[in-house]
C-alpha cells in the first residue's frame, strides 16, 4: 500500500439538552409540550439546526431533547430548540419558554447520569426512569436518529443507573410512583384491607402498581385496560379479574380506589362517567389517583361529592419525607458520577477516532488476506498448518498496529488534533475529524 498524502477536514460539534421538566413546570404545561407522534417529533427535530443525532426522553414529569450539532454557533442550536419546544405549548408558549432548562457538552452528561440514577427524579431514587432511558434509547435506534455519540452516553447512563442502584440504598424503600400511590391509598383510607381496587391500564406503570398492591389484603382487584388480553395476562399474575373497556362503569360502582395508568391522548374517567357511577354507590366514598400524562380523570370529577382526586402534583409531602432519607446515598450518587464521568469523556473521545482506527485496520487487513492466499497457493500445507500460518499473520498484524492504535488513542484523548490528521494522511486515509467542544471542559476540570 503506497503512501498517500490526503487531506482531512475538522467538524467540531456540541452536546445539547434542552428539556421541561417538573421542576419548573406543574402537569398542565408537561401535557402541553408532551410529543404524541414520536415519528413525526424525530423528523422535525433532526430538521433543526444542522442536529446530527437526537434522543427524545419524555415521562410523566419530563420532556427533553438530545442532540448533537455540528453547527458553529450551537447557540443558534439552543434557541431553535428552546422555540421548537415553547411553540408545542401553543397558548402557554411564554409559560414553556420560561421553564425551558438548557444543558451543553459537560453539563449535559452530568444530567444524563443523573436522570438514569434517579437523582433528578420527582421521587428520588425511583426505579422505573432506568427502564423509560433505556426505552429512549431504543426508540431512537427504531428512528434511526442516534448516533456513535449519543449511543455511547446512553450506554454509559444505562451503565451508570444500574451501579448507583446496586452499591447504594437510594432505591430502597418506596421510592416509585406506584409504591407511593398505594401508600397514599392507605394513607388516605386507613389502609386497604378489604378493598376493592381497580388499575386501569396494563402498561409498565400499571403492571408497576398491580405488583405492588398484590400482596395487600384486598376484597378485589380489577385490571382495565383497552386491549384485553393485555388484561387478562396482568390479572392472571396478581389473581385478579380482568374487565373490558365497556364493562368498566361496573367497577366505578364497585371499586374503593381507582389508579389510572393509561398513557391514551384523552379522558379515560369524565366526570359523567363517575356522576353515574355514583348514584349507584349510596354515597360511599370514592379516591381516584390518576398517575397518567397527560392525565386521563377529568379534574372536574372533584365537584362530586366523595371524591377525592390525586395526580402527580399532589405527592410532594411523601416526597419531601423520602428525600430527607437518602442523604447519604445522594452523597455517594454523585461520587459514582464523578467518577463515570471521566469515563464517558474517554469514550466519547475514542468515538471520534473510531472511524479512523476501523479504516486502518480494514486496509491492512485486506492486505494481509491478500498476501496470505497468495502465500499459501505457493505452498503445500494442510488445513492445520493452513491454521497456523493464518494465526501467525494475525498476531503480527496485531503487534504492528497496536503501537499505531495506542497512539491515536492517546492523541484523542488529550485533543491532539494534528497527529491524528497525520496519521489519516500517512495511511491515506480520506476523513473528516468529529472534534468535540465540549473536552476542553474536562482539561479545566483536571486542572
Amino acid at each position: 500500500m503506497g503512501i498517500q498524502m490526503v487531506n482531512s477536514s475538522t467538524l467540531t460539534f456540541d452536546i445539547i439538552n434542552v428539556r421541561i421538566t417538573h421542576r419548573r413546570a406543574k402537569l398542565p404545561l408537561l401535557e402541553a409540550v408532551a410529543f404524541k407522534n414520536l415519528s413525526e417529533a424525530y423528523e422535525e427535530v433532526k430538521r433543526l439546526g444542522n442536529i446530527s443525532e437526537c434522543v427524545i426522553l419524555q415521562t410523566c414529569n419530563r420532556v427533553e431533547i438530545y442532540a448533537v450539532s455540528y453547527n458553529e454557533s450551537y447557540n443558534e442550536v439552543i434557541e431553535e430548540l428552546k422555540n421548537y419546544l415553547a411553540n408545542r405549548a401553543e397558548i402557554m408558549k411564554n409559560e414553556a419558554y420560561n421553564a425551558i432548562e438548557v444543558s451543553k457538552n459537560h453539563e449535559v452528561l452530568e444530567h444524563i447520569l443523573n436522570v438514569a440514577s434517579g437523582l433528578d427524579s420527582m421521587v428520588l431514587g425511583e426505579n422505573e426512569i432506568l427502564g423509560q432511558v433505556w426505552n429512549a434509547y431504543f426508540q431512537a435506534e427504531v428512528y434511526s436518529s442516534i448516533g456513535p455519540i449519543l449511543r455511547t452516553i446512553f450506554k454509559r447512563a444505562i451503565k451508570v443507573g444500574r451501579r448507583i442502584r446496586n452499591e447504594t440504598e437510594i432505591s430502597k424503600g418506596s421510592i416509585s410512583f406506584a409504591s407511593l400511590s398505594i401508600k397514599l391509598a392507605e394513607e388516605a383510607l386507613g389502609g386497604l384491607d378489604g378493598k376493592n381496587v381497580l388499575i386501569i391500564g396494563a402498561g409498565e406503570m400499571g403492571t408497576c402498581v398491580a405488583k405492588a398492591i398484590a400482596h395487600k389484603k384486598l376484597n378485589a382487584i380489577f385490571i382495565a385496560n383497552r386491549t384485553y388480553e393485555r388484561a387478562v395476562i396482568l390479572a392472571k399474575k396478581i389473581s385478579g379479574r380482568a374487565l373490558r373497556f365497556d364493562k368498566l362503569e361496573e367497577a366505578l360502582i364497585e371499586a374503593d380506589v381507582i389508579i389510572c395508568t393509561t398513557a391514551a391522548p384523552h379522558y379515560i374517567l369524565t366526570k359523567d362517567d363517575v356522576l353515574r357511577a355514583m348514584k349507584r354507590r349510596n354515597k360511599k366514598e370514592l379516591l381516584i389517583i390518576d398517575l397518567s400524562n397527560p392525565r386521563n380523570v377529568e379534574e372536574s370529577i372533584v365537584e362530586l361529592d366523595g371524591i377525592t382526586l390525586y395526580n402527580i402534583d399532589d405527592f410532594k409531602d411523601i416526597i419531601e419525607r423520602n428525600l430527607a432519607k437518602r442523604k447519604e446515598s445522594i452523597e455517594r450518587a454523585k461520587e459514582i458520577i464523578k467518577e463515570e464521568i471521566s469515563r464517558l469523556y474517554e469514550e466519547i473521545k475514542m468515538c471520534c477516532i473510531k472511524d479512523l482506527i476501523s479504516q486502518i485496520i480494514s486496509s491492512y487487513e485486506k492486505i494481509r488476506k491478500e498476501e496470505l492466499a497468495e502465500a499459501l497457493r505457493k505452498l503445500e500445507v494442510n488445513d492445520r498448518e493452513i491454521e497456523i500460518i493464518d494465526n501467525l499473520t494475525k498476531a503480527i498484524f496485531k503487534r504492528i498496529l497496536h503501537p499505531i492504535i495506542e497512539n491515536l488513542k492517546i492523541a484523542a484523548l488529550s485533543g491532539n488534533k494534528q497527529i491524528i490528521e497525520n496519521f489519516a494522511k500517512i495511511f491515506g486515509i480520506e476523513l473528516i475529524i468529529s472534534e468535540w467542544r465540549g473536552f476542553t471542559e474536562l482539561k479545566g476540570l483536571r486542572g
